[in-house]
């Protein structure tokens, strides 16, 4: 098996596209001068535009990213140099600190936060995955919120990969 198996969630970039394009065109309606829309046209493509895409093999752990829908980085880690994978689970915010934060900041500002977690799941996230390197580094393989998707990439990653999985 030398197909590339990629983690979830997968970028959907015809829908990042579609998007980038739906608020350049309601900017242009605005009134602001057009270097101020050009900032913004390229403030969001950097935004929407900017994410990783993960992929494994039998013999890899390869991690693409791309910025304004770029690729600039490609990053492979052999599989023969990872001794194990690692979970990891940050402390989930209960109903307290979620009623509390609705409270000081507005369902307005909750509403972009899970936006924000929406199109950037893997700018943080409470579910870690970790490669576990026989020199004993810790590479982050994914992160993310949904607990689905976590499950699903640990048992990707330890079905293509044939690696222990350990609570980190």
């Amino acid at each position: 098996m030398n197909t590339a198996m990629p983690l979830v969630p997968t970028p959907k970039i015809w829908l990042r596209v579609t998007i980038l394009l739906l608020l350049i065109a309601l900017a242009w309606i605005g009134e602001s001068s057009w270097y101020a829309k050009g900032i913004f046209a390229l403030a969001m493509a950097g935004l929407l535009g900017t994410f990783p895409r993960l992929r494994i093999t039998t013999e890899y752990f390869q991690q693409e990213w791309f910025a304004a829908f770029l690729r600039v980085r490609v990053r492979r880690m052999p599989l023969a140099k990872v001794v194990q994978i690692e979970t990891d689970l940050e402390s989930h915010m209960g109903m307290g600190t979620g009623c509390a934060l609705w409270f000081l900041f507005g369902i307005q500002n909750m509403l972009m936060v899970w936006l924000l977690d929406w199109l950037v799941p893997w700018f943080g996230g409470d579910y870690k995955v970790w490669l576990r390197t026989k020199s004993d580094r810790r590479i982050l393989a994914w992160q993310g919120n949904g607990e689905s998707n976590f499950r699903r990439n640990v048992d990707t990653l330890k079905v293509i990969s044939g690696l222990p999985v350990t609570r980190g």
